[in-house]
């Protein structure tokens, strides 16, 4: 029900955040430069583990309890049906002798009926879903923040992101680092999405802000208040 929040816009603010100027080769004869110290991250584990997104979670469990309820309730009533159309094109299969037209009758009803019951509870599900990238879109708008200033305090150079490496020394980890940062720039968030709300429109416009700063003309601010 609560799943994680990915998009193209995250990998861009680590991409911008991990950005570091390459050291000056050294002058002939002199010392080598210092090889460059290199660390990972977990950008959607920092997220997930956020004091922010924890409390949201939270309150969306509380502010969506009738929509979650219906959720379970269909999804269980879903379930006993697909259950019951299963079990008959199990006995068609089974009978002797076999009826092909049966069995194929009795196979397609129990496929629409499970395509059927996926879109009703995707349908159900969708709210739900869109506060919590609602929720975790509001503190990757932070992200370059957090993983710049945990950078900075490790010295480091590089930041993987820990599913390019492939042995990771726990010293060399700063997922715990980002969240701490995270805490500090995004105390809390808002769980309800505004009306017309798209994942990853948030981060488009703070990229559109960006530009329009860069361009000197304004811009809508990108980033909602917090309550």
């Amino acid at each position: 029900m609560i799943t994680k929040f990915k998009s193209a816009a995250l990998v861009a603010a680590l991409a911008a955040a991990t950005a570091f100027t390459t050291p000056a080769l050294a002058q002939r004869g002199g010392a080598a430069p210092a090889a460059p110290v290199v660390v990972v991250a977990d950008i959607d584990a920092a997220v997930q583990q956020s004091a922010a997104f924890t409390t949201a979670v939270t309150q969306i469990q509380t502010t969506y309890a009738p929509q979650i309820q219906n959720l379970n309730v269909r999804r269980q009533a879903l379930q006993t049906e697909l259950q019951t159309l299963f079990q008959a094109a199990q006995t068609a299969q089974a009978a002797t002798p076999p009826n092909e037209q049966n069995v194929q009758n009795a196979i397609r009803a129990f496929q629409t009926a499970q395509q059927a019951a996926e879109r009703e509870i995707a349908t159900l599900n969708a709210p739900i879903e869109l506060a919590v990238s609602y929720v975790q879109e509001q503190i990757t708008l932070r992200m370059n923040e957090a993983v710049t200033a945990a950078r900075t305090a490790r010295r480091a150079d590089i930041v993987l992101t820990r599913g390019a490496a492939i042995q990771v020394a726990d010293s060399a980890n700063i997922t715990p680092a980002i969240v701490v940062e995270l805490n500090r720039l995004v105390p809390n968030v808002q769980i309800v999405p505004p009306q017309g709300y798209e994942p990853g429109s948030l981060m488009r416009a703070q990229q559109q802000q960006a530009a329009a700063a860069a361009a000197g003309t304004p811009a809508p601010a990108a980033t909602p208040e917090t309550r």
